[in-house]
């Protein structure tokens, strides 16, 4: 089985291998998007990434929850990652990556500057699925080279889409997904202006809709 990637809008997602399901930051969609989750990945402890009501309809009996401390604080039970930390769930590895802001008061969010949040690397089925959060580029990922890069291109609270298409044509993913837009901020539009922008290879997913890596 290829990895299944499930966009429900935001910086909501499904990604489905083998033998996992895993959500990361449970906010968009319906909540009969989310059930049987065996792994939830919550980049940071804020409104628009993580609803309560969506997170314990994905979970059972043996979900893991994975976030920051500050995830680990509020959510039961739960566990925290630091950045560059790695944890092995059968067949898929999932490695905490850190985040750089884009300016110290976050595009709108003043105050917030000192929330911890996370990205996450996931990987699995030969694939390397790489889920930016609300980061800015790093020169670590220059040599990270994924299958997939999920970034945000909202310009609100994230960056624009032409902050994000230069980030992406350096870290030279085999495909890339927009996320944040359509939600709190950004529009379709700003998806597509990074397609038009970027040189790798742009799947503009609507919400509720699937790509097989």
């Amino acid at each position: 089985m290829s990895m299944r990637l499930t966009y429900f809008g935001h910086a909501s997602f499904l990604v489905q291998t083998q033998n996992k399901r895993i959500y990361i930051d449970p906010y968009a969609g319906t909540d009969s998007d989310y059930n049987n989750a065996d792994l939830i990945l919550v980049s940071q402890w804020h409104f628009d990434h993580c609803n309560m009501g969506k997170l314990r309809k994905a979970m059972r009996e043996n979900t893991h929850v994975l976030g920051t401390k500050e995830v680990a604080a509020e959510v039961y039970p739960s566990g925290s990652l630091m950045p560059r930390e790695s944890r092995k769930f059968d067949d898929v590895e999932v490695v905490a990556m850190p985040v750089k802001s884009k300016d110290v008061n976050y595009r709108g969010h003043e105050g917030d500057e000192d929330r911890e949040r996370l990205g996450f690397v996931i990987i699995s089925e030969g694939k390397k699925l790489y889920f930016m959060g609300d980061s800015v580029y790093m020169p670590q990922l220059s040599k990270m080279k994924p299958d997939v890069l999920l970034i945000a291109v909202g310009g609100t609270f994230t960056q624009t889409p032409e902050e994000a298409a230069k980030d992406a044509d350096v870290i030279e993913p085999n495909y890339a997904v927009p996320m944040c837009w359509g939600g709190p901020e950004g529009t379709r539009d700003n998806a597509q202006l990074f397609k038009d922008l970027v040189k790798c290879p742009v799947k503009v997913l609507s919400p509720g809709e699937s790509l097989d890596l």
